[in-house]
C-alpha cells in the first residue's frame, strides 16, 4: 500500500510539473564567465523540471542537459573581458569614474549586439517567452526589450547586491555597518569611511539613474518606442535571486523580494585526474593553489611579478598548483614542487585533505569555494568587489589581503607563512565551512521554487512592500516628522510665551510694591 502511494505522489508531482512547464528567458549578454557560472546551476534545474530555457549570453555555457537553448552573442567578450581587471591600483576616485564610464560603454555596446541577433529579432517578433530572468549587473539595456514582451521578470545578482539592486527592492541602507560594493571597509567604520560609503553609493545612483539609464533609453526608443523608462520598468521586478551568503556577505535586513541564494555553485569534490591525484597525494606538506579567476591571466602579470612568485614557491616545501594560462620562457627556473598547468579543477582541488591555502583575486564564487571547503585565502585583488570580498575574509580572520603595488618577495613569503602557521586561520575557514553547509534546502533549489512561485502566482505582487511606490520623504516620514516638529517648536513658543508673561506679571507687581 505504501509503495502503491508513494507511486501516486509521484506520478501527480511528475504531471503537475507537467503542466505547469514554462518557456524562460535568461539575458544576460554582457555578463562574465563568473556571472554565468553563477546562474547556470539555476537553469538547469529548471530544465530539469521540463521548463523550456533560453540562455542568451557572451559564453558559451557548457552544460548537456535538454531543455536548454543557448544564444550566444560571443562578439561580446573582447569588450567585456577588457578594462576590468588590473595589476596597478588607482586612487578611489579613479576607480569610480573607470567604472562609471565601462557601464555606460559596455551598455550601448552590449545593446547594439543584441539587437543585432537573428534570434533576439525573433523572440522580440514571436514574444513567446512566459518569465525573463535578467542578470542584474551590466544588463540593463535589456529592459526595454523585457517589457516589450509583456510577461513577469526576475533579476538575478552574481553579487552579494550592487547598490541600484538594493534600491530596486528598497533594501533599507545600512552605511553605518555595510561597506560599499567595491570599497575595502570593514563593518566597523570611523566616520570618514561611513562619509565615503554613502556618498560612493548615493552619488553612483543618482549618476546611474539620470544619466546612464536616461542615455539607453535613447538607445533603445528607436526599437521600442511603447517601452517605460528603464528605471521604471527595473522597479517593476518581481524578486532578486542574489548570490548572497551570511559567510561572505555583511548582515543586513532583506525584504521578502530579495532572496538569498549564495554558493548555489559549490559541491563536494570529485575524484582528480590522475596526474594532479598523484601530485596532490604526494605533497608532504600539502599544497597550495594559484589561480586568479577566469577573466584575469596569471601569464599577464608583470614580469618581475612572475620571478618573485617563482622565487618564493621555490622556498616554501609545499606544493604549487599554478594555473598559468600561456607558455613560458621561464620553465627553466620553475621549482619541483610547482605544477604549472593551464587548467584546473579548482574545486576538486580546494576539497582535497592536503589544500592548504588558496592564492586567488577574491572573486565571490572563488571566495566561496574555499570557504565551502574550509581552506584560507590569501587575496590579491584585481578589481572593484574582490577587495569587499577580501574585507569580509579578513573581519572574518580566514585570509590576508595584500595590494600588488606592495609586493615584495619578503612580504609575500611571510604572508604565506603566517597563513600557514597560524592555527586561527584554518580555524576559522573550517567554521565558516561548517555554516555554509549547514542549509535546510540547497540554494538551487531555493531559486527554482522561486521562479515557479513566480510563474503559478504571476507575480509577487502579495509580497511586494508599498515602499516600492513611495515618494522619499513619504517612506522615510519627512513630513510626519516635519510635523510632529512644527508642533514642539508651537509647543515651546506657548511654553515660552506663558513663562514670559508669569516673569513679566511678577516682575509688575513687585515695581508697583515698591
Amino acid at each position: 500500500m505504501h509503495y502503491r502511494l508513494t507511486c501516486a505522489i509521484t506520478f501527480l508531482a511528475h504531471a503537475v510539473v507537467f503542466s505547469q512547464c514554462a518557456r524562460i528567458l535568461m539575458l544576460s549578454p554582457m555578463g562574465t564567465r563568473s556571472h554565468m557560472y553563477s546562474f547556470m546551476p539555476i537553469m538547469e534545474v529548471l530544465a530539469e523540471r521540463g521548463h523550456q530555457v533560453t540562455v542568451v549570453t557572451a559564453h558559451e555555457p557548457k552544460t548537456d542537459t535538454p531543455n536548454i537553448r543557448k544564444i550566444v552573442i560571443s562578439e561580446i567578450v573582447e569588450h567585456l573581458e577588457s578594462g576590468w581587471q588590473s595589476f596597478e591600483r588607482d586612487s578611489i576616485v579613479t576607480e569610480f569614474l573607470n567604472f562609471v564610464d565601462e557601464v555606460s560603454t559596455l551598455g550601448t555596446i552590449g545593446y547594439q549586439y543584441l539587437m543585432a541577433n537573428k534570434d533576439i529579432r525573433e523572440i522580440i517578433q514571436n514574444k513567446d517567452v512566459d518569465l525573463v530572468i535578467v542578470d542584474a549587473i551590466l544588463n540593463e539595456f535589456t529592459l526595454p526589450l523585457v517589457d516589450h514582451l509583456g510577461v513577469p521578470f526576475i533579476f538575478h545578482s552574481a553579487s552579494t547586491g550592487p547598490p541600484w539592486s538594493l534600491a530596486v527592492f528598497d533594501v533599507p541602507n545600512a552605511y553605518a555597518t555595510v561597506p560599499s560594493l567595491g570599497s575595502e571597509f570593514k563593518s566597523d567604520m570611523t566616520f570618514m569611511e561611513r562619509v565615503i560609503n554613502m556618498a560612493m553609493d548615493e552619488i553612483f545612483l543618482i549618476i546611474r539613474k539620470r544619466i546612464i539609464l536616461r542615455m539607453l533609453d535613447d538607445l533603445a526608443r528607436p526599437d521600442f518606442p511603447n517601452a517605460r523608462p528603464i528605471a521604471e520598468i527595473e522597479r517593476s521586478a518581481q524578486l532578486c535571486l542574489a548570490s548572497h551568503h551570511s559567510t561572505t556577505a555583511w548582515p543586513r535586513s532583506l525584504p521578502p523580494t530579495f532572496i538569498p541564494i549564495g554558493a548555489l555553485h559549490v559541491r563536494p569534490a570529485k575524484p582528480l585526474p590522475t596526474d594532479f591525484q598523484s601530485f596532490a597525494d604526494g605533497a608532504e606538506h600539502g599544497f597550495i593553489v594559484f589561480t586568479l579567476g577566469s577573466n584575469a591571466l596569471v601569464s599577464d602579470m608583470p614580469e618581475s611579478v612572475k620571478e618573485m612568485f617563482i622565487r618564493v614557491f621555490a622556498r616554501i616545501p609545499q606544493r604549487v598548483f599554478w594555473k598559468w594560462e600561456a607558455g613560458t620562457s621561464d620553465a627553466n627556473q620553475i621549482s619541483s614542487n610547482v605544477k604549472m598547468v593551464d587548467w584546473l579543477p579548482q574545486q576538486d582541488l580546494l576539497g582535497h585533505e592536503k589544500a592548504r591555502l588558496f592564492i586567488s583575486h577574491g572573486g565571490l564564487l572563488g571566495t566561496q569555494e574555499t570557504i565551502y571547503h574550509g581552506v584560507p585565502i590569501l587575496g590579491l585583488p584585481l578589481g572593484r568587489d574582490q577587495r569587499s570580498n577580501l574585507a569580509k575574509a579578513e573581519e572574518e580572520n580566514y585570509g590576508i589581503k595584500l595590494e600588488w603595488d606592495e609586493l615584495t618577495e619578503t612580504l609575500l613569503f611571510t604572508t604565506i607563512e603566517t597563513i600557514l602557521r597560524e592555527p586561527g586561520y584554518l580555524g576559522n575557514a573550517s567554521r565558516l565551512s561548517r555554516l555554509m553547509r549547514d542549509e535546510l534546502i540547497a540554494p538551487k533549489e531555493v531559486a527554482a521554487y522561486w521562479v515557479e512561485h513566480v510563474l503559478n502566482h504571476g507575480g509577487t505582487k502579495h509580497l511586494q512592500s508599498k515602499a516600492k511606490d513611495m515618494p522619499f520623504y513619504k517612506l522615510y516620514m519627512l513630513d510626519v516628522w516635519g510635523f510632529l516638529m512644527v508642533i514642539l517648536i508651537c509647543a515651546l513658543l506657548i511654553i515660552f510665551k506663558i513663562f514670559a508673561y508669569i516673569v513679566s506679571m511678577f516682575t509688575n507687581k513687585k515695581i508697583k510694591t515698591e
